[in-house]
């Protein structure tokens, strides 16, 4: 193997993983009703339009060979070579990776799966609205997630579901406790010691404080049927 095949290999890639959780205090997020991810009859003759002139575009746009659109992609690409992801779980935990934009979805699953506390456990990655990450050998850029995106982690019912975090111990024992936005308060300088103290306490508690949020009736439904 070529040492620039190496140097393309995960294990060289420095993930800075961070687990965060909500500010203590913060006020969470206000349930809302199922009627609020029914799409209106205007939101969806928007949506056909959009795709009708994507298809358009396509369609009226010169032939390409796959070598072509490679390369171009490749350009394209080297403006965002790297892509951060923030995957948001039921417990009000999100977890921080980072990727490079050339590597495949199938790598995004697959490190994430690493962080959990039941590695076996079915789950999906859902993109806000409701597009599901099932194209496994698409680059992180062409699924569009780069340079930066948020997805949600949607883990398959099954009757035995007791465990209130999916994150293993060893992710659990890393919460970072978000700041406040507009926290400006003057306080006393703390020493590193007391501090960080100080952060590991807030962050085990707030843990302990997050609600579990449902997840809405539309994911649950039909996303694990074979």
């Amino acid at each position: 193997m070529s040492s620039s095949e190496q140097s393309d290999t995960p294990a060289s890639i420095d993930r800075d993983i961070k687990v965060m959780s909500p500010p203590q205090g913060a006020a969470g997020a206000q349930p809302v009703p199922e009627s609020f991810y029914k799409l209106t009859s205007a939101e969806i003759k928007q949506l056909y339009q959009s795709q009708v002139g994507k298809r358009q575009a396509l369609e009226n746009a010169p032939l390409k060979t796959k070598q072509m659109r490679n390369a171009e992609e490749k350009e394209r690409m080297k403006k965002y070579p790297k892509t951060t992801i923030r995957v948001r779980f039921a417990d009000g935990l999100i977890l921080q990776i980072s990727f490079q934009s050339s590597e495949k979805v199938s790598t995004l699953y697959d490190v994430i799966r690493s962080t959990l506390k039941i590695q076996e456990r079915e789950f999906l990655l859902v993109l806000p609205p409701r597009t599901q990450l099932l194209v496994m050998n698409q680059t992180l850029f062409k699924a569009g997630l780069a340079p930066a995106s948020n997805v949600t982690f949607v883990g398959a019912k099954t009757g035995g579901d007791k465990e209130k975090h999916e994150l293993s111990d060893e992710y659990l024992s890393k919460v970072q406790q978000m700041p406040r936005p507009t926290d400006h308060t003057d306080s006393a300088p703390v020493s590193s010691g007391s501090n960080q103290a100080s952060q590991s306490q807030n962050a085990s508690g707030s843990i302990k404080e997050n609600v579990s949020k449902t997840v809405p009736k539309w994911l649950q439904k039909g996303l694990f049927k074979k």
